[in-house]
């Protein structure tokens, strides 16, 4: 797994070039993707939603700035739960999805890296919509899901007693669908909602995908 990890990041780090400005997502083929990128092209500006990879790039002596202070990003990696044929994408695990989606549409080309068998032609209801939620809209968001067919569950810390809380100081809320048929309409309902801030559903963000093979040890491309 780590071998072809490492080809990913290799067939990635093509793609970086001198005085650009990039987007670093999380996960830990990203994370060896600014490892690598320090030893050939470090001469670039660094933009991340993760406080993890923000640690790992300050380290390594990249200029690293806020989003808020970036009208525009060359070339953005990052990782995902699913990937359909299409670039539509579900990152539901690491919560961090706001600041996600502001960068892959703050970027000219947003390019997820992650393993073949992550692409699907039928999104798997096993990994959940996420939304972010204002703590005011709570209740409307969960009686909402509710009243759509699903499965609501606000997402509680691991390490200490309490709900789980984004940088922005929102709440997360896991929802399982018995099906995702019409996940495209089920999301932008509940993007529209008020009160919530993202969904993890990134609507044709993507601009393409490298996917590593672990059985013929290859990596391909999306489109």
């Amino acid at each position: 797994m780590e071998s072809i990890k490492q080809a990913i990041v290799q067939q990635a780090l093509t793609l970086i070039k001198p005085q650009m400005v990039v987007g670093f997502g999380g996960g830990t083929t990203v994370g060896e993707l600014v490892k690598e990128a320090a030893n050939h092209v470090n001469d670039i500006t660094v933009v991340t939603p993760s406080p993890t990879t923000r640690q790992l790039a300050t380290i390594l002596g990249y200029t690293v700035i806020d989003t808020q202070y970036c009208d525009r990003i060359d070339i953005a990696f990052d990782g995902c739960d699913q990937l359909d044929h299409h670039g539509n994408a579900l990152k539901s695990g690491g919560g961090i999805h706001a600041n996600e989606k502001i960068i892959a549409s703050l970027a000219d080309e947003y390019w997820l890296l992650t393993m073949q068998e992550r692409l699907v032609n039928q999104f798997d209801t096993k990994t959940p919509l996420v939304l972010e939620v204002l703590t005011a809209g709570l209740s409307l968001a969960m009686r909402t899901i509710s009243e759509l067919g699903g499965q609501a569950t606000i997402r509680t810390a691991t390490n200490r007693d309490g709900f789980t809380l984004t940088d922005s100081g929102n709440l997360l809320i896991d929802c399982h669908f018995p099906s995702y048929d019409n996940l495209h309409e089920l999301n932008s309902e509940l993007s529209a909602l008020a009160g919530v801030v993202e969904t993890s559903y990134f609507d044709r963000l993507v601009s393409n995908a490298l996917l590593g093979d672990a059985e013929t040890q290859t990596v391909n491309q999306l489109f």
